[in-house]
């Protein structure tokens, strides 16, 4: 049994499309009728698209945190607007000049390749990196705690007022 969609590329294909058609499918499955013109549209230029209608289409060649990019993020303390910085001068000095990551981009697949622990300690050394690493366990375990607890566990003093060198009180009831 064929899907909707591949009746529609079939209609599309075949010059016997027309509006009524993706109106009907859009009401029948809830939709815009945008929203089913789209992926349509979408299949009219990609083959690959109107092999496997509703398959998703994955980008292969995204950009990963390779090692060169670790050793300046470690040289460059985490600070990655630095490490874009330097990227871009790399790839100007090529011959032909080649691309460089965006800096969203290159903020993203940091965010996306390397543990909590590993971002906190090519920033603050060896100490924030376990800590790091510590929270980030601690919030795996028990998802339902405040960042403030957290903070309130680590540092000892309340996050809610941080020029507070002690931690809240326990209990406020009078003692027995």
């Amino acid at each position: 049994m064929r899907s909707g969609r591949a009746r529609l590329l079939a209609l599309r294909a075949g010059k016997k499309l027309t509006a009524v058609h993706v109106r009907v499918a859009a009401k029948a499955l809830g939709v815009s009728e945008r929203t089913v013109w789209r992926p349509l549209a979408t299949a009219q230029s990609d083959e690959t698209a109107a092999a496997n209608p509703g398959a998703r289409s994955w980008v292969d060649a995204r950009f990963t945190v390779t090692p060169e990019v670790r050793g300046l993020l470690a040289l460059w303390k985490g600070n990655v607007r630095a490490v874009h910085r330097e990227l871009l001068l790399r790839a100007a000095r090529q011959s032909p000049p080649a691309n460089a990551p965006s800096l969203t981009t290159l903020h993203r697949a940091i965010r996306r390749d390397l543990t909590p622990g590993e971002r906190a300690g090519l920033a603050g050394g060896e100490r924030a990196a376990r800590a790091g690493q510590l929270l980030a366990e601690l919030h795996e375990q028990a998802p339902t705690l405040t960042t403030a607890s957290c903070a309130t566990a680590y540092t000892g003093r309340c996050a809610a007022s941080p020029r507070s060198s002690r931690p809240p009180a326990r209990s406020t009831a009078p003692p027995r």
